[in-house]
């Protein structure tokens, strides 16, 4: 779809992005979600009456794939938390394939998964520092779920963190900093990236972040790539004005995806319309200033 008008009209109808996240535990799932919503605070997961279940208590590491969660600085956005393939459990690869076959065949786009981010810690490459005939990056059912047909109207961002551990993991004393750093990165291509886009559906995109703990990292800029990576995947242009305008923290997206669209497809447009087009990647923007386009 290249008409941003009919694109628009549908995206005005919905108001979230829904996005599965996959992932074992301790793999830095909440804290990657906190730095995309860039908030401190908690997930929130609610209840038919609206009702905070996560508030007082200590449950967080209960899954349930099928109730989302937000965060309440960025509520647009609608996570859902698988609870990972550790245990190695058949039922575990079918949940989360009925769940992402379910809600790829939804009529109404409220109710589509419009993205998956598959998260891997560095800890997965741990294998190779014991047996290298056996050194798998990932599991089992891991390795099915990418060779495994599933829906392919919903892209898939992969996501390294925690590389700052695996730099740890092949750390050296005889070697510089920059020699351990380049042995991280050599094991990351050659036992996770290379075999992950060798499967039958790799992903369409991957990103690798570090340090996400660090308040005064570099974790916003690792956070753009996986957003900027995200709207590029998505083919369908209503579900990428609405992915780049309900996210709030990038505003270097907004201007990127406009500039993007207006290239392709604002030629031979009048100056009104144009404008009209690139406000449409700015959904508080474009609001404010829907009205007064209509006199121009």
């Amino acid at each position: 779809m290249s008409n941003i008008s009919d694109a628009l009209e549908i995206r005005q109808k919905y108001k979230h992005f829904r996005i599965l996240v996959i992932g074992r535990a301790n793999a830095g799932k909440t804290t990657l979600l906190k730095r995309v919503c860039n908030t401190t605070e908690e997930p929130s997961i609610y209840n038919e009456g609206k009702s905070n279940l996560l508030e007082g208590t200590d449950k967080r590491g209960v899954h349930d794939i099928n109730r989302a969660f937000t965060f309440a600085s960025n509520p647009q956005f609608l996570f859902h938390d698988s609870a990972g393939f550790e245990a190695g459990s058949e039922e575990e690869l079918k949940e989360v394939q009925a769940f992402i076959a379910e809600h790829a065949k939804a009529n109404e786009v409220a109710d589509q998964l419009h993205a998956i981010w598959p998260v891997s810690t560095s800890p997965l490459l741990q294998m190779f520092c014991f047996t290298p005939d056996i050194a798998r990056p990932l599991l089992e059912l891991e390795n099915r779920f990418f060779n495994e047909e599933r829906p392919q109207n919903v892209p898939l961002v992969a996501i390294f963190t925690k590389f700052d551990d695996l730099i740890i993991q092949v750390y050296d004393d005889d070697k510089s900093e920059d020699e351990n750093r380049q042995a991280a990165e050599h094991e990351l291509e050659t036992k996770f990236k290379k075999p992950l886009y060798g499967y039958r559906f790799p992903p369409k995109a991957h990103v690798c972040t570090e340090d996400l703990n660090d308040d005064e990292g570099s974790h916003q800029d690792q956070v753009k790539e996986l957003m900027t990576k995200t709207a590029d995947s998505l083919d369908d242009l209503a579900l990428k004005l609405l992915f780049v305008s309900v996210q709030q923290n990038n505003l270097e997206l907004c201007i990127h995806s406009a500039l993007e669209y207006m290239h392709h497809y604002s030629s031979g447009l009048s100056k009104k319309n144009q404008i009209r087009n690139a406000l449409s990647w700015f959904s508080h923007a474009y609001q404010e200033d829907h009205v007064r386009m209509s006199h121009v």
